[in-house]
């Protein structure tokens, strides 16, 4: 490879290089060799690596380690306070959270319905994550704090409210950049949170800036207005509302005491 040439691996090309197949399983307690070789090759020690080949990583260490119990690295690493491994392992705490979230999910569907699904879901991270991702993320400065509100919107925990109405109101001197104003909207909505319908809404007509480090799943540009309206129709199900007068005459009208409470499929670069 030359000098300086940056790394780029898929997901199959990681597990060969190691000889490792993801879908073996790891008991609880035990240590876990994948996720620890991927995550200190290519999350703590990021170095010259395509973002792509980082992203695979995090994904195999979210998808395997939520369930290995190898979470708990991931969040000791984090407590250490290595501004060089931060991001890294907030991406795959949030991605983990998302995990359980759709388990949490499955899990009161079934409770519900009696239905019994093919997945048997089970949530695996314990509560101090989130707590420590909250307590970061209202410590990050205006560029860190978009990952916080990321892996926290994809949570969704009530608990997070705090943070996201944070950054929402922009008062404490830090000016928080549009796309982290986005995810803590995102956040707030899929609680039933008014104020992010609200802002979502009256940002629902503006073509910039653009959302970056992750985004809705589907959208066809990165526009904030694009990101907005593919936000409400997932949250609202109302999937044939496509501008800011068609939101606004919605808003007007849905019963704000029982918002919906659908939630954005959030995906990565």
């Amino acid at each position: 490879m030359a000098k300086g040439k940056p790394l780029l691996l898929s997901t199959a090309a990681l597990l060969l290089i190691f000889g490792l197949r993801v879908s073996a399983q790891t008991p609880e307690g035990k240590p876990d060799q994948i996720c620890q070789l991927l995550f200190d090759a290519y999350i703590v020690r990021r170095g010259k690596i395509n973002t792509s080949t980082i992203m695979a990583a995090s994904h195999i260490v979210a998808e395997r380690g939520r369930n290995t119990g190898f979470w708990r690295n991931v969040l000791s690493e984090l407590q250490k306070g290595n501004e060089e491994s931060e991001i890294g392992c907030v991406c795959v705490l949030g991605k983990m959270l998302s995990i359980d979230a759709a388990a949490r999910d499955v899990i009161r569907r079934e409770n519900e319905t009696g239905e019994v699904f093919q997945w048997s879901a089970s949530v695996c991270l314990g509560p101090v994550v989130v707590e420590e991702l909250i307590a970061r993320g209202k410590k990050a400065d205006r560029f860190r704090v978009n990952h916080y509100a990321i892996a926290l919107a994809r949570a969704r925990f009530l608990k997070a409210s705090d943070f996201f109405q944070m950054i929402l109101r922009d008062d404490n001197g830090k000016h928080y950049m549009p796309t982290a104003k986005f995810h803590a909207a995102v956040g707030l909505a899929q609680v039933g949170d008014s104020a992010g319908f609200e802002w979502l809404i009256a940002n629902s007509g503006d073509p910039l800036p653009k959302i970056s480090n992750a985004w809705p799943s589907g959208v066809h540009n990165l526009n904030l207005d694009t990101c907005c309206q593919a936000a409400l129709q997932s949250l609202s199900g109302e999937k044939g509302l496509k501008n800011r007068v068609d939101w606004e005459r919605w808003w007007k009208e849905v019963d704000k005491r029982s918002l919906p409470k659908g939630h954005v499929r959030i995906v990565d670069p």
